[in-house]
C-alpha cells in the first residue's frame, strides 16, 4: 500500500510537470506568432532581469531554491540593452527560471548571467536540477 502511495504521488508529480511543460509549448508558439506582427523597441536587459530575479525570489512558489542575477560587462553602469518585446521576454525568462526553481532542490540556487559577448548579449539561466 505504501508503494502504491509513493507510485501514485510520482505520477501527480510527473503530471503536473508535464502539464507545464506544455503550457510553456503553448506560450513560446503564441509568442512566436505575436513576436512576428509587432514592432520591437529597446528593452534594457538589467531592468527586467532584476524585476524578475527579485519576483522569483519573492515568490518561491514553495520552493526554497533562491535566483541571483550577475552582470558581465565593462563597469557596474553598463547598459544591457537589446531591441525585442519587454513583456515577451520577460515572459519567458519568468518561464526559464520558474522551471529551474521547480527542478531544484531545496537549498540549491538558480543563477541568471547576463554578458556581453563579441558584440552580442547572452542570458544564461543555470540551476543545478537534473537537466534535460
Amino acid at each position: 500500500e505504501n508503494s502504491r502511495a509513493r507510485l501514485l504521488a510520482v505520477i501527480e508529480h510527473d503530471v503536473r510537470r508535464l502539464d507545464r511543460l506544455i503550457s510553456d509549448i503553448s506560450d513560446a508558439s503564441r509568442l512566436d506568432a505575436e513576436l512576428q506582427r509587432q514592432d520591437m523597441a529597446p528593452v534594457d536587459l538589467r531592468r527586467l532581469l532584476t524585476t524578475l530575479t527579485g519576483v522569483a525570489n519573492e515568490t518561491r512558489l514553495g520552493h526554497d531554491v533562491a535566483v541571483e542575477a550577475r552582470f558581465e560587462g565593462r563597469g557596474p553602469n553598463d547598459p544591457f540593452s537589446v531591441p525585442g518585446h519587454d513583456s515577451r521576454l520577460g515572459q519567458v525568462i519568468s518561464n526559464l527560471l520558474s522551471n529551474a526553481q521547480s527542478f531544484s532542490k531545496p537549498g540549491d540556487k538558480v543563477r541568471i548571467v547576463c554578458r556581453r559577448t563579441r558584440g552580442e548579449v547572452e542570458i544564461v539561466v543555470d540551476d543545478d536540477g537534473p537537466g534535460i
